[in-house]
């Protein structure tokens, strides 16, 4: 912090230092596609339980995206977390070959995503901002609105063309399964 008060207003490289030290707060998304719809369903693994299906639609206002997740086989006395990760999953069906959740605003794993500010949480990191999974009996399901995710293509929070990851507590990805178009948008002309 001392450098940080000590250069503040400084310009290096054409940035100011107080600028580039800034977290950078992700802006509300108002121009969603309403009748655009993505879904991504998880693998069918051998190595889990959880299964599921992740179906995203714009709001009517096209103000964020209505995010539904429906989970069976969650296992009890533990909370999972998911995230919308950077990469596709490869056709070998490798979830840890999906990169970093999506973050492009660049803030980072640190510190963890607060979610009574979810703008300045990382864009993917869908369970830091809405909460993790948990079930009593193994079932999951949660509709919500996440003013932060965008169904345009070529804007910065497009998640059509990414993935979602589900992670034990100790992060380990137990699944995924890529977000695909199911109707509107740009992609079915």
């Amino acid at each position: 912090m001392l450098f940080k008060s000590l250069f503040a207003g400084t310009t290096i490289l054409g940035l100011s230092l107080s600028s580039a030290l800034a977290q950078h707060d992700a802006p509300v998304v108002k121009d969603n596609e309403p009748q655009t719809i993505f879904e991504a369903i998880l693998q069918d693994k051998d190595n889990t339980t959880v299964r599921g299906v992740f179906t995203t639609y714009g709001a009517v206002d096209g103000i964020g995206i209505q995010v539904r997740v429906a989970l069976t086989g969650v296992p009890q006395d533990t909370f999972l977390n998911y995230h919308i990760h950077d990469k596709p999953v490869p056709e070998d069906g490798n979830c840890y070959s999906t990169g970093g959740h999506l973050d492009p605003y660049m803030r980072g794993d640190q510190p963890p995503c607060n979610i009574t500010q979810p703008q300045t949480c990382q864009v993917g990191d869908t369970s830091g901002k809405h909460g993790p999974v948990w079930s009593a009996d193994g079932n999951f399901e949660i509709l919500y609105r996440d003013f932060f995710l965008s169904n345009v293509e070529d804007t910065a929070a497009f998640f059509g063309n990414r993935s979602v990851v589900v992670h034990l507590p100790d992060n380990k990805r137990i699944n995924c399964g890529n977000f695909h178009l199911v109707s509107g948008g740009e992609q079915e002309k």
